[in-house]
C-alpha cells in the first residue's frame, strides 16, 4: 500500500454538509481529493475510477443506488466507507455490490465543529484488513477517537444515543412550544429563572435549527431498532408519571437514588 499520504481520496456527495466538511479537513492535510455531486462536472463513476479511497456522503434513501452504480469501478484494490448514520443495511449494501475493501464509518458529530480533534467515529469492519488499519491510523493520527463495532451492535446502540435522544429533544421542544404559544409561559420569565442544566438542554434544543429534518426522520424510521428504545423509554416515563400522580414520594426517592447510583458507576466513561 502506498505511504499514508499519497492516496487519492474522492468524497461522492463532496458539496454537502458532511462531505465537504471532511473534503477541507483532508486537503488541509495534504491529500489529493476530487469531489463529486449534482452541481459536478466529475460523477460518481468518475470518482470511483479515479479515486483510491471513496468515501460516499449522500442521502441514506439515495446511497443504496449510488453503490449499485459505483460498484462496478471499484476494484480489489480500492477502499470505500460512508458517511451514513446507520450501518447494517449500509455496510451490507457495501460488501455485496463491490470488490473492493470495505468499512462503514459514523461520525459521531455533525458539521459544525471546527476540528476533528477530540471528535468519536465508529468504525465498523467489512472487508480488507490493510485498508481497514490505514483508515484507523489516519483518523486517529488526526486526534480523532474510533470505536471499532460491529453494524448491528452500531444500529442498536443508535436507537438509543440518536433515536431516543432526538425523540426527547423533540418532545421537550413541542412542549415548550405549545405552552409558549398558548401563554402558559411567558418567555422572558422562563428563561430569566433558566437553571444551568435547563440552559444546556435549551442549546441542545436551539442546534435542532441547524439539522437536516429529513436525516432525523431517516434516523428514526429506519433503524430497525428505534421502536425497542423509544417503547422502553415510555414504560418508565409511565412509571415516573404514576408515582407522581399517585404522590409516593418513598418510590420517587428510591428511583432517583437508583439513577444517582447508576450515574456513579458510569462515570469517567464518556
Amino acid at each position: 500500500m502506498k505511504n499514508i499520504h499519497n492516496n487519492k481520496i474522492g468524497i461522492i456527495g463532496g458539496k454537502g454538509k458532511m462531505g465537504s466538511w471532511f473534503n477541507k479537513l483532508f486537503k488541509a492535510e495534504g491529500f489529493e481529493t476530487i469531489v463529486s455531486d449534482i452541481s459536478t462536472e466529475l460523477t460518481p463513476i468518475d470518482v470511483a475510477k479515479m479515486a483510491d479511497v471513496v468515501i460516499v456522503s449522500v442521502p441514506m434513501g439515495v446511497f443504496p443506488s449510488v453503490i449499485k452504480e459505483i460498484g462496478p469501478y471499484l476494484n480489489e484494490d480500492k477502499f470505500l466507507t460512508d458517511l451514513c448514520s446507520l450501518k447494517e443495511r449500509e455496510l451490507l449494501c457495501m460488501m455485496q455490490h463491490t470488490r473492493c475493501s470495505v468499512c462503514g464509518t459514523h461520525p459521531l458529530f455533525g458539521p459544525l465543529e471546527d476540528a476533528i480533534k477530540g471528535r468519536r467515529l465508529a468504525l465498523c469492519p467489512g472487508r480488507g484488513d490493510n485498508w481497514f488499519d490505514w483508515w484507523e491510523r489516519l483518523l486517529t493520527s488526526l486526534g480523532a477517537k474510533t470505536f471499532t463495532v460491529t453494524a448491528k451492535e452500531h444500529d442498536t446502540v443508535m436507537a438509543w444515543v440518536q433515536a431516543l435522544n432526538h425523540f426527547i429533544l423533540l418532545s421537550l421542544g413541542m412542549s415548550l412550544e405549545k405552552n409558549l404559544n398558548d401563554s402558559v409561559l411567558k418567555k422572558d420569565i422562563l428563561f430569566g429563572l433558566a437553571t444551568p442544566s435547563f440552559e444546556r438542554q435549551m442549546k441542545i434544543v436551539e442546534r435542532l435549527m441547524f439539522q437536516d429534518p429529513e436525516l432525523y426522520a431517516t434516523i428514526q424510521f429506519s433503524n430497525p431498532h428505534t421502536m425497542e428504545a423509544i417503547e422502553g423509554f415510555m414504560k418508565n416515563a409511565k412509571e415516573l408519571f404514576s408515582i407522581l400522580q399517585n404522590r409516593d414520594k418513598g418510590s420517587f426517592i428510591d428511583i432517583f437514588k437508583r439513577v444517582q447510583e447508576f450515574g456513579k458507576k458510569e462515570r469517567g466513561l464518556l
